[in-house]
């Protein structure tokens, strides 16, 4: 490397150039004032999008294989491009292949991944039976109705007599019979019980707690975590149910036969007289009476009823709780990565004069640099 003096000839050259100089070999066609970029073959072509690795200016021209001397840093003469203003930072020409315009920055591509959070949750609750306490009482569960029945005889309830003499005595014996038999019957009404019931249940988040702090995992990717608490609510109720007596009507009914009562009443079962003359007419007046009841069932007379009993939910006493019915949660997104590509661009330097359009000379002060 060489620094550069006005003062020393060199023909089509950079009339105006100081600095530091390189000498390289040109790698096609080149004009004094061109910027030139170094390629990896080791050669400098004119800056463009083909070759963008900028390194100075070509002070001098020369064809493809030709030695060109470059300025890498100090003063020297361009060519713009298009309008430059002094103090304009300066790249290459994507038009012009060695050419300057003004350097009006860079962008990089962002690429953003994002994730689903959930920013709140709501939880809808209900009551559901928490415990069953029952009462008992006693029902009857069988009726048992021993019936017989009876026969029955005409007796003599009265005697009118004519006769030609007074009759001496008339001796008469009696027997009891039943004159009648009242029946108090009641209807009974049923309901249904409930007789076991089964719950289940199933485990449900009561809470997220904020994050226990953060970890650094193997691969240095920082990470935090929550800790939830869970409650067991019930999620279905199963019941089976039985039919009882619920009560026994106070009015007569056609179903039940309880409380049988019996009157009786006394008959004659036989006359003997004695007279001291001959009766001459008997007139008498008669009436039905029992004269025996049977051993083996029937269906005349109901006797001797007994019943059984049995107990039975007479009520059901629950408790309820509160538990979650539903939970209805909203979400957001929330960036879960940035990926920025990679970008490079070529500064060559800074106008130290203005050009007002392509094709004009400006004097810059030369410093190649990426950005």
């Amino acid at each position: 490397m060489s620094f550069w003096h006005p003062t020393r000839a060199y023909p089509d050259l950079n009339t105006s150039p100081s600095g530091l100089t390189r000498d390289y070999t040109a790698g096609e066609s080149i004009s004094a004032n061109d910027v030139v970029s170094l390629h990896t073959d080791g050669k400098v072509y004119r800056a463009s999008s083909t070759y963008p690795n900028i390194v100075g200016v070509a002070l001098n021209s020369a064809s493809a294989g030709g030695a060109v001397r470059v300025l890498v840093m100090g003063v020297a003469t361009v060519v713009a491009d298009g309008a430059i203003n002094s103090g304009d930072p300066l790249t290459f020409s994507t038009a012009t292949a060695g050419r300057v315009v003004k350097y009006a920055g860079h962008t990089h591509g962002v690429s953003l991944t994002t994730g689903i959070a959930v920013t709140d949750v709501t939880a809808y609750t209900t009551s559901v039976v928490a415990s069953v306490s029952t009462s008992t009482g006693t029902f009857v569960t069988g009726i048992s109705v021993d019936r017989r029945d009876f026969t029955t005889a005409s007796a003599v309830t009265g005697v009118s007599t004519t006769t030609a003499s007074v009759v001496a005595s008339v001796s008469t014996s009696t027997g009891t019979f039943v004159t009648g038999i009242s029946v108090d019957r009641r209807d009974f009404t049923t309901a249904t019980v409930v007789s076991d019931v089964s719950i289940s249940t199933a485990s449900f988040i009561t809470g997220i707690s904020t994050d226990t702090g953060y970890s650094i995992d193997a691969s240095g990717y920082i990470r935090h975590t929550h800790s939830t608490s869970t409650s067991s609510a019930v999620t279905s109720v199963t019941k089976s149910t039985a039919t009882v007596v619920s009560g026994i009507t106070s009015t007569a009914g056609a179903t039940v036969t309880a409380n049988v009562t019996a009157s009786t009443g006394s008959a004659v079962t036989g006359v003997s007289t004695s007279s001291a003359t001959v009766v001459s007419g008997v007139s008498t007046s008669t009436g039905t009476f029992v004269t025996g009841i049977t051993t083996t069932a029937g269906t005349t007379v109901t006797a001797n009823v007994s019943a059984s009993t049995g107990s039975a939910v007479t009520g059901v006493s629950t408790t309820s709780a509160t538990v979650v019915s539903s939970i209805s949660k909203s979400t957001g997104s929330f960036l879960t990565g940035v990926s920025v590509s990679a970008s490079l661009s070529r500064v060559l330097g800074i106008a130290l004069t203005s050009a007002t359009g392509a094709g004009q000379t400006l004097t810059i002060l030369v410093f190649p640099s990426r950005i």
